[in-house]
């Protein structure tokens, strides 16, 4: 249960979004029990979410049944086979085959998951009705952050090979190498099978803000909330080091997703969005405007800033008409956030 809650921060998001709008939200879940804590943690979702259970997201033909009985107009594919999770440790076997076969989160009028090409099988053959699909791709497809020297555009690709992977067997690699294989899966479906509907690959960076998924432990949350909770729980004395330069608020990523699925200038595209500047004392310091966490803070560090040169970003956010929220909002309300949630968990 803690995996699949810890996949769907952006997925969550997007349902919000998705609910507010007035849509009526369908999601797979592995057990009819799983959609009845989602609805329970948020009880305003009665109604206008419901689920289809899906036991084996491997399975080929897993989704074929969901596209024959529900006519979907676009279908969103989020999650990914998790950075930090201890048992990852193979990379054919954790990353890749996830990654570019099978394992799905699947949510409603739309869709969200792990995998790549099964789901978009499926949409062929049976969704007559899709018309787009979007995916949260990673600027991992381009980068593991070490070679930030290059100038990245939307057309960049990841250095490094399966074969890179499968030698190095460590889950940072495997996670990146595995971001872009996946992703050169979707790219020779579209360009292989020629769907109808059309295909549009997010690549973000780090990713904060407020998580809305439901949460049962706040030691482990998802990849990202876990880095920035780092922050004011305690666990460092001084600024902890910086894993990637730039980041995304999920709520504007959510909102990438949604405009996505309309928006032509963007349809057969894979393109960066957000590109916002990132550091972990760059977190800290609009974090030192919100009064709850005074005395709970870190001290200042000394790490070097990196930078990350985005050449088509502001592009590709113009075309989306997304207008990023800035730091004081993105990690402020975060912290709000898992302040109300130690609060409920009685953690922190």
């Amino acid at each position: 249960m803690e995996k699949e809650t810890r996949e769907c921060f952006v997925a969550a998001t997007i349902i919000d979004q998705l609910i507010a709008k007035g849509y009526i939200v369908t999601g797979s879940v592995r057990t009819p029990t799983k959609g009845t804590q989602i609805l329970a943690f948020h009880p305003e979702y009665a109604g206008k979410l419901d689920f289809v259970v899906v036991s084996d997201y491997a399975k080929p033909g897993t989704w074929d049944d969901t596209f024959r009985e529900k006519d979907f107009e676009f279908v969103v594919h989020t999650a990914a086979p998790l950075l930090d999770d201890p048992g990852n440790e193979d990379f054919e076997r954790d990353f890749l085959g996830p990654s570019v076969g099978g394992m799905f989160f699947f949510l409603s009028f739309f869709c969200f998951g792990v995998g790549a090409t099964e789901l978009l099988k499926s949409a062929k053959k049976y969704g007559n009705s899709v018309k787009a699909v979007v995916v949260t791709g990673s600027i991992n497809a381009m980068t593991t952050g070490q070679d930030l020297e290059r100038v990245f555009t939307s057309s960049e690709w990841l250095p490094l090979t399966i074969d890179d992977a499968i030698k190095a067997q460590h889950p940072y690699i495997s996670y990146c190498v595995a971001k872009a294989e996946s992703e050169k899966a979707i790219w020779k479906f579209v360009d292989e099978e020629k769907p109808n509907f059309l295909v549009t690959v997010l690549l973000p960076g780090l990713i904060f803000g407020p998580p809305l998924q439901l949460v049962t432990s706040l030691k482990r949350i998802n990849y990202s909330n876990d880095v920035f909770y780092g922050l004011f729980n305690g666990s460092n004395e001084v600024i902890s080091g910086t894993s990637f330069p730039s980041y995304i608020d999920v709520r504007d990523l959510a909102i990438a997703h949604i405009k996505s699925l309309t928006t032509p200038a963007v349809a057969n595209q894979r393109l960066i969005v957000g590109g916002k500047k990132y550091s972990s004392q760059f977190a800290v310091d609009a974090l030192k405007t919100v009064k709850e966490l005074e005395g709970r803070l870190p001290s200042d560090g000394d790490e070097v800033e990196r930078e990350v040169n985005f050449g088509d970003v502001e592009e590709w956010n113009v075309k989306l008409g997304l207008m990023p929220r800035s730091e004081v909002e993105t990690f402020g309300d975060a912290a709000r956030r898992i302040l109300e949630l130690e609060e409920l968990l009685k953690e922190g």
